[in-house]
């Protein structure tokens, strides 16, 4: 059996092994029932026999319960076993690649309509003028203007990018006094972003990697910012195809929601769309986003020395 086939057939057991039975619980109002009844009958034997048979569920629903618990732990523990195996196949492919604009261009052609509409919505929607904003895989600008109500907004260059091409995008205006790039991310305002967005990255990265830069987005964002990001959902067969063909890299929700919550952020909301081929999470530093700016400025921006 291939090793996508063991991750697919695991999660699967997993997700449709079902939960435990409450029968102690369910069969009280009866069981009192009965035994209010037996009060009145003189031979009281049938009665005893329904009070041994509920016992006797409780009793088997317990054993089943107790079969359950030891089933998963031990599909949970080959799942992780096969789960390692990728991850580190996941590491060697990482730092043997280097991505070119024409692979990002490759990856975004993929991009479902729906997942390009519902995810813009998004971005817009937690984008507000009075916060700079930062995108961290701009590409060539797919999702750049969904960050257009942000003032001023970050193009990070760390990631490949096409700066040609986001211009063409933007009026000279906006270009010149409103987007600004940097190729690091240390070299930006701490602990000032409302906002920062990464789409179609992590889905290709290893778990350390994203890691280091969540870490660093938890940092330049402001009490209450919100960071959105893609990955690559396995605990969904697409998710899973995607990663045993070796097109992206191993990740859950659990995995990413769990790391992200280790680094302090709140969970604001899990998505997906298009049979669960794109997924992406909405996160928040705690805190709520607040600022004294009451208008957008008309002074000069000077660019920080790199």
């Amino acid at each position: 059996m291939k090793l996508v086939d063991k991750l697919i057939l695991f999660t699967k057991f997993l997700k449709n092994n079902g939960g435990k039975f409450n029968m102690r619980e369910e069969i009280k109002p009866r069981k009192d029932y009965w035994k209010k009844q037996a009060e009145l009958w003189k031979d009281k034997s049938l009665h005893e026999e329904i009070d041994a048979i509920q016992a006797a569920i409780v009793m088997w629903s317990e054993r089943y319960n107790d079969c359950l618990d030891r089933i998963n732990t031990k599909t949970k523990e080959l799942l992780r076993e096969q789960e390692l195996i990728v991850l580190r196949r996941d590491y060697d492919k990482f730092a043997a690649s280097e991505p070119t604009l024409d692979i990002m261009l490759e990856r975004a052609s993929n991009y479902a309509p729906e997942f390009l509409i519902d995810i813009s919505k998004d971005i817009g929607k937690h984008s507000e003028w009075q916060y700079p904003g930062l995108e961290l895989n701009p590409s060539s600008g797919d999702f750049t203007k969904a960050l257009l109500g942000c003032d001023v907004l970050y193009a990070y260059t760390g990631n490949v990018i096409d700066e040609d091409s986001i211009a063409k995008k933007f009026n000279p205006f906006f270009i010149e006094k409103r987007l600004m790039y940097y190729n690091d991310l240390s070299n930006l305002p701490q602990g000032q972003l409302g906002i920062a967005v990464s789409i179609g990255c992590y889905e290709f990265w290893p778990m350390d990697p994203i890691k280091d830069e969540m870490q660093k987005v938890f940092d330049l964002l402001r009490p209450g910012g919100f960071f959105i990001f893609t990955y690559n959902d396995c605990e969904h067969e697409h998710g899973l195809d995607m990663c045993g063909n070796e097109y992206r890299t191993y990740q859950t929700r659990e995995l990413m929601g769990k790391m992200a919550q280790s680094m302090g952020f709140d969970i604001e909301k899990e998505c997906m769309c298009n049979d669960n081929a794109h997924s992406w999470m909405i996160v928040k530093k705690p805190g709520k986003r607040s600022t004294q700016k009451i208008d957008t400025p008309w002074i000069r921006i000077i660019r920080k020395q790199q």
